[in-house]
């Protein structure tokens, strides 16, 4: 069920459809897909005029195949908080902390704003479970939506306390993948 407003900045445009009630969905697990089921999502939120806002917490820049359809799709806006490389759970550098901590702030931001319809969070449960950001300062971010934003936290070892919250929870299992091969990742496939 959707209703309409203006558009942001209130340059009486044409109305654009607005939730009614935005949920909070988690795709977490082993497996492959999660990133891609939020694009899946933010592909028919945009084809519908939704506006999609998508955080990357953990990658220096989205690219593929996903970026470039959403980018032809609708209004949906990109921002990667990260290095290159991988951060070190056991010992996380502290320019991955701050850097996390900035998207949260961000996320923040965008999710308060009601400029967006939806929000994707791209892996803010692993920087979770890399512990650079506290659980505590997540929920909040969550809690202090507004009742017409969907969000989106994407990434394995969601923690249960926000899956508790959670309206979706969606576990993606690794059972069986062709990396196990040692096939590459291919392009418009996993790329």
């Amino acid at each position: 069920m959707q209703s309409t407003s203006s558009a942001p900045g209130g340059g009486g445009g044409t109305p654009r459809p607005r939730l009614q009630q935005g949920m909070l969905h988690v795709y977490t697990g082993t497996g492959k897909g999660k990133t891609t089921a939020a694009m899946g999502l933010a592909a028919r939120a945009a084809g519908h005029g939704y506006r999609v806002f998508v955080l990357s917490f953990l990658k220096e820049a989205i690219e593929g195949g996903e970026r470039e359809a959403l980018r032809k799709a609708g209004d949906v806006t990109f921002e990667c908080f990260g290095r290159a490389g991988h951060v070190n759970p056991k010992h996380p550098d502290p320019a991955d902390v701050e850097s996390a901590r900035k998207a949260l702030a961000r996320a923040r931001e965008v999710i308060t704003s009601s400029e967006w319809d939806v929000v994707i969070l791209d892996e803010v449960n692993v920087a979770y479970q890399f512990g650079l950001l506290p659980l505590g300062d997540l929920l909040k971010v969550i809690e202090a939506r507004p009742p017409t934003v969907e969000v989106v936290c994407t990434g394995r070892g969601a923690p249960i306390e926000l899956m508790g919250v959670a309206d979706y929870v969606t576990r993606m299992d690794a059972l069986k993948h062709p990396f196990d091969r040692g096939v590459e990742g291919r392009r418009g496939i996993e790329e």
